[in-house]
Protein backbone atom coordinates (compact mmCIF):
# COMPACT_ATOMS: atom_id res chain seq x y z
CA UNK A 1 0.00 0.00 0.00
CA UNK A 2 1.97 3.43 -1.03
CA UNK A 3 1.74 6.39 0.91
CA UNK A 4 -1.13 8.17 -1.07
CA UNK A 5 -3.48 5.57 -0.30
CA UNK A 6 -2.68 5.19 3.30
CA UNK A 7 -3.16 8.87 3.55
CA UNK A 8 -6.90 8.95 1.55
CA UNK A 9 -7.91 6.34 4.12
CA UNK A 10 -6.30 8.34 7.21
CA UNK A 11 -6.97 11.77 6.49
CA UNK A 12 -10.41 13.40 8.51
CA UNK A 13 -12.30 16.04 6.29
CA UNK A 14 -12.90 18.85 9.04
CA UNK A 15 -16.90 18.54 8.72
CA UNK A 16 -17.00 14.86 8.79
CA UNK A 17 -14.69 15.24 12.07
CA UNK A 18 -16.85 18.30 13.41
CA UNK A 19 -20.75 16.12 12.55
CA UNK A 20 -18.60 13.04 14.29
CA UNK A 21 -17.67 14.97 17.52
CA UNK A 22 -21.72 16.22 17.69
CA UNK A 23 -22.25 12.47 17.48
CA UNK A 24 -19.63 11.48 20.42
CA UNK A 25 -20.92 14.55 22.33
CA UNK A 26 -24.75 12.97 22.04
CA UNK A 27 -23.27 9.54 22.70
CA UNK A 28 -25.83 8.55 19.73
CA UNK A 29 -23.45 7.06 17.05
CA UNK A 30 -22.67 3.61 16.32
CA UNK A 31 -21.23 1.94 12.89
CA UNK A 32 -24.16 0.62 11.02
CA UNK A 33 -23.89 -3.11 11.29
CA UNK A 34 -24.47 -3.95 7.87
CA UNK A 35 -20.97 -1.80 7.01
CA UNK A 36 -19.66 -3.72 9.93
CA UNK A 37 -20.42 -6.62 8.10
CA UNK A 38 -18.67 -5.84 4.72
CA UNK A 39 -15.65 -4.53 6.41
CA UNK A 40 -14.84 -7.15 8.79
CA UNK A 41 -15.74 -10.02 6.21
CA UNK A 42 -12.51 -9.06 3.97
CA UNK A 43 -10.41 -9.63 7.18
CA UNK A 44 -12.15 -12.79 7.26
CA UNK A 45 -11.39 -13.31 3.72
CA UNK A 46 -7.80 -12.23 3.86
CA UNK A 47 -9.29 -9.64 0.88
CA UNK A 48 -6.56 -6.92 1.35
CA UNK A 49 -7.71 -4.93 -2.03
CA UNK A 50 -11.54 -5.01 -0.81
CA UNK A 51 -10.49 -3.90 2.91
CA UNK A 52 -9.10 -0.93 1.46
CA UNK A 53 -11.92 -0.19 -0.70
CA UNK A 54 -14.45 -0.51 2.34
CA UNK A 55 -11.92 1.18 4.55
CA UNK A 56 -12.21 4.04 2.12
CA UNK A 57 -15.93 3.95 1.08
CA UNK A 58 -16.90 4.31 4.96
CA UNK A 59 -14.47 6.64 6.17
CA UNK A 60 -12.07 5.70 9.14
CA UNK A 61 -13.11 8.48 11.18
CA UNK A 62 -16.58 7.00 10.77
CA UNK A 63 -15.80 3.24 12.87
CA UNK A 64 -17.18 4.11 16.24
CA UNK A 65 -18.98 1.99 18.84
CA UNK A 66 -20.93 5.17 20.38
CA UNK A 67 -19.65 7.04 23.41
CA UNK A 68 -17.63 5.26 25.95
CA UNK A 69 -15.38 7.92 27.57
CA UNK A 70 -15.73 11.92 27.83
CA UNK A 71 -12.16 12.15 27.06
CA UNK A 72 -11.70 12.74 23.28
CA UNK A 73 -8.56 10.99 22.77
CA UNK A 74 -9.19 7.53 25.02
CA UNK A 75 -12.67 7.80 23.18
CA UNK A 76 -11.00 7.08 20.42
CA UNK A 77 -8.62 4.29 21.68
CA UNK A 78 -11.27 2.56 23.27
CA UNK A 79 -12.49 2.75 19.89
CA UNK A 80 -10.06 1.24 18.23
CA UNK A 81 -9.81 -1.58 21.29
CA UNK A 82 -13.18 -2.43 20.23
CA UNK A 83 -11.94 -2.66 16.11
CA UNK A 84 -9.55 -4.49 16.83
CA UNK A 85 -11.36 -7.23 19.35
CA UNK A 86 -13.96 -8.17 16.38
CA UNK A 87 -11.13 -7.77 13.66
CA UNK A 88 -9.22 -10.75 15.40
CA UNK A 89 -12.68 -12.71 16.18
CA UNK A 90 -12.97 -12.26 12.20
CA UNK A 91 -9.56 -13.01 11.56
CA UNK A 92 -9.70 -16.54 13.73
CA UNK A 93 -12.81 -17.50 11.34
CA UNK A 94 -10.53 -17.37 8.78
CA UNK A 95 -8.26 -19.42 9.51
CA UNK A 96 -5.63 -17.61 11.48
CA UNK A 97 -4.23 -19.72 14.36
CA UNK A 98 -5.61 -18.19 17.60
CA UNK A 99 -2.48 -17.80 19.99
CA UNK A 100 -1.00 -15.48 16.92
CA UNK A 101 -4.46 -13.69 16.01
CA UNK A 102 -5.00 -12.65 19.96
CA UNK A 103 -1.04 -11.80 20.40
CA UNK A 104 -1.61 -9.44 17.19
CA UNK A 105 -4.67 -8.06 19.70
CA UNK A 106 -2.66 -7.63 22.22
CA UNK A 107 0.39 -5.61 21.13
CA UNK A 108 -2.03 -3.98 19.17
CA UNK A 109 -4.05 -2.52 22.21
CA UNK A 110 -0.62 -1.34 23.80
CA UNK A 111 0.84 0.60 20.92
CA UNK A 112 -2.74 2.01 20.41
CA UNK A 113 -2.09 3.26 24.61
CA UNK A 114 0.48 4.51 23.88
CA UNK A 115 -0.37 6.67 21.14
CA UNK A 116 -0.47 10.38 21.69
CA UNK A 117 -3.11 11.85 19.37
CA UNK A 118 -5.93 10.76 17.34
CA UNK A 119 -4.08 10.34 14.26
CA UNK A 120 -1.77 8.01 15.21
CA UNK A 121 -5.01 6.15 16.52
CA UNK A 122 -6.89 6.23 13.32
CA UNK A 123 -3.30 5.38 11.95
CA UNK A 124 -3.00 2.38 14.04
CA UNK A 125 -6.40 1.12 13.39
CA UNK A 126 -5.98 1.29 9.70
CA UNK A 127 -2.24 -0.96 9.76
CA UNK A 128 -3.60 -2.88 12.29
CA UNK A 129 -6.48 -4.08 9.81
CA UNK A 130 -4.31 -4.51 7.06
CA UNK A 131 -1.68 -6.22 9.02
CA UNK A 132 -4.40 -8.53 10.33
CA UNK A 133 -5.91 -9.13 6.97
CA UNK A 134 -2.54 -9.94 5.63
CA UNK A 135 -1.78 -12.56 8.51
CA UNK A 136 -5.35 -13.95 7.41
CA UNK A 137 -4.42 -14.18 3.77
CA UNK A 138 -0.72 -15.07 4.52
CA UNK A 139 -2.48 -18.30 6.61
CA UNK A 140 -5.19 -19.18 3.59
CA UNK A 141 -2.31 -19.64 0.95
CA UNK A 142 0.32 -21.12 3.16
CA UNK A 143 -2.33 -24.37 3.71
CA UNK A 144 -2.00 -24.90 0.41
CA UNK A 145 1.82 -24.99 0.38
CA UNK A 146 4.06 -28.11 -0.19
CA UNK A 147 5.64 -28.99 3.06
CA UNK A 148 9.00 -27.75 2.15
CA UNK A 149 7.53 -24.66 1.74
CA UNK A 150 5.78 -23.94 4.78
CA UNK A 151 8.84 -25.11 6.61
CA UNK A 152 11.04 -22.77 4.56
CA UNK A 153 8.70 -19.78 5.30
CA UNK A 154 8.20 -20.61 9.11
CA UNK A 155 12.11 -20.62 9.74
CA UNK A 156 12.36 -17.19 7.84
CA UNK A 157 9.43 -15.56 9.87
CA UNK A 158 10.92 -16.78 13.34
CA UNK A 159 14.70 -15.83 12.83
CA UNK A 160 14.11 -12.71 11.18
CA UNK A 161 16.03 -11.31 13.57
CA UNK A 162 19.65 -13.01 12.12
CA UNK A 163 21.27 -12.91 8.27
CA UNK A 164 19.42 -15.38 6.47
CA UNK A 165 20.80 -16.43 2.76
CA UNK A 166 18.91 -18.94 0.23
CA UNK A 167 21.99 -21.30 1.49
CA UNK A 168 21.12 -21.31 5.08
CA UNK A 169 17.44 -21.31 4.41
CA UNK A 170 18.35 -24.58 2.25
CA UNK A 171 20.52 -25.99 4.83
CA UNK A 172 17.94 -25.70 7.14
CA UNK A 173 15.22 -27.20 4.99
CA UNK A 174 17.62 -29.94 4.03
CA UNK A 175 17.55 -29.13 0.34
CA UNK A 176 19.84 -28.04 -2.33
CA UNK A 177 19.91 -23.98 -2.56
CA UNK A 178 19.05 -24.30 -6.26
CA UNK A 179 16.02 -26.82 -5.79
CA UNK A 180 14.77 -24.56 -2.63
CA UNK A 181 14.87 -21.48 -5.16
CA UNK A 182 12.92 -23.00 -8.08
CA UNK A 183 10.46 -24.03 -5.52
CA UNK A 184 9.89 -21.03 -3.66
CA UNK A 185 9.51 -18.84 -6.83
CA UNK A 186 7.24 -21.56 -8.47
CA UNK A 187 5.01 -21.78 -5.40
CA UNK A 188 5.27 -17.90 -3.99
CA UNK A 189 5.74 -16.41 -6.94
CA UNK A 190 8.60 -14.42 -5.69
CA UNK A 191 12.81 -15.34 -5.11
CA UNK A 192 13.94 -15.96 -1.30
CA UNK A 193 15.96 -13.40 -0.56
CA UNK A 194 13.39 -10.93 -1.81
CA UNK A 195 10.68 -12.77 0.29
CA UNK A 196 13.14 -12.53 3.20
CA UNK A 197 13.77 -8.46 2.71
CA UNK A 198 10.11 -7.96 2.45
CA UNK A 199 9.74 -10.30 5.96
CA UNK A 200 12.27 -7.70 7.58
CA UNK A 201 10.47 -4.65 6.39
CA UNK A 202 7.32 -5.85 7.49
CA UNK A 203 8.72 -5.72 11.03
CA UNK A 204 10.65 -2.50 11.17
CA UNK A 205 7.18 -0.98 10.11
CA UNK A 206 6.28 -2.15 14.23
CA UNK A 207 9.72 -1.51 15.57
CA UNK A 208 9.47 1.99 14.27
CA UNK A 209 6.29 2.60 16.11
CA UNK A 210 8.03 1.19 19.05
CA UNK A 211 10.87 3.98 18.96
CA UNK A 212 13.32 1.55 17.54
CA UNK A 213 15.91 4.04 15.34
CA UNK A 214 17.04 3.47 11.83
CA UNK A 215 20.53 2.47 13.63
CA UNK A 216 19.00 -0.21 16.26
CA UNK A 217 16.73 -1.33 13.35
CA UNK A 218 19.56 -2.37 11.02
CA UNK A 219 21.57 -4.15 14.06
CA UNK A 220 18.28 -6.10 14.87
CA UNK A 221 16.97 -7.28 11.42
CA UNK A 222 20.61 -7.28 9.61
CA UNK A 223 20.60 -4.89 7.33
CA UNK A 224 24.04 -3.95 6.23
CA UNK A 225 23.75 -0.39 6.59
CA UNK A 226 21.52 2.13 7.62
CA UNK A 227 21.26 3.86 3.64
CA UNK A 228 20.49 -0.12 2.72
CA UNK A 229 17.30 0.33 5.21
CA UNK A 230 16.50 3.65 4.38
CA UNK A 231 16.68 3.01 0.71
CA UNK A 232 14.74 -0.15 1.07
CA UNK A 233 12.06 0.73 3.26
CA UNK A 234 11.11 3.59 0.57
CA UNK A 235 11.30 1.28 -2.11
CA UNK A 236 8.95 -0.66 -0.47
CA UNK A 237 6.98 1.42 0.60
CA UNK A 238 7.06 5.09 -1.13
CA UNK A 239 8.65 6.63 1.66
CA UNK A 240 11.32 6.95 4.31
CA UNK A 241 10.97 5.47 7.78
CA UNK A 242 10.93 9.00 9.09
CA UNK A 243 8.30 10.14 7.07
CA UNK A 244 6.01 6.79 8.31
CA UNK A 245 7.22 7.47 11.81
CA UNK A 246 6.15 11.07 11.58
CA UNK A 247 2.92 9.51 9.59
CA UNK A 248 1.72 7.74 12.66
CA UNK A 249 2.19 10.26 15.24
Amino acid sequence: MNYDELMSIKIIPKEIAKSQSKSFANGLYHTPYRDEIRLFSCVKQGDLKKLIFELKQLGIQNITVGQMSDDDLQQHKYMAVSFITLATRYAIQGGLNEDVAYRFSDDFIIKTDRAKTKAAVYAAIVDGAIELTNKVSNEQKRLSYSPHIRKCVAYINKNLDKKLTVNSVAEYCSLSPDYLSHLFKTEMGINISSYINHQKLELSQTLLWEGYDNKKICYTLGFSSQSHFISSFKKEYGITPGEYVAMTK
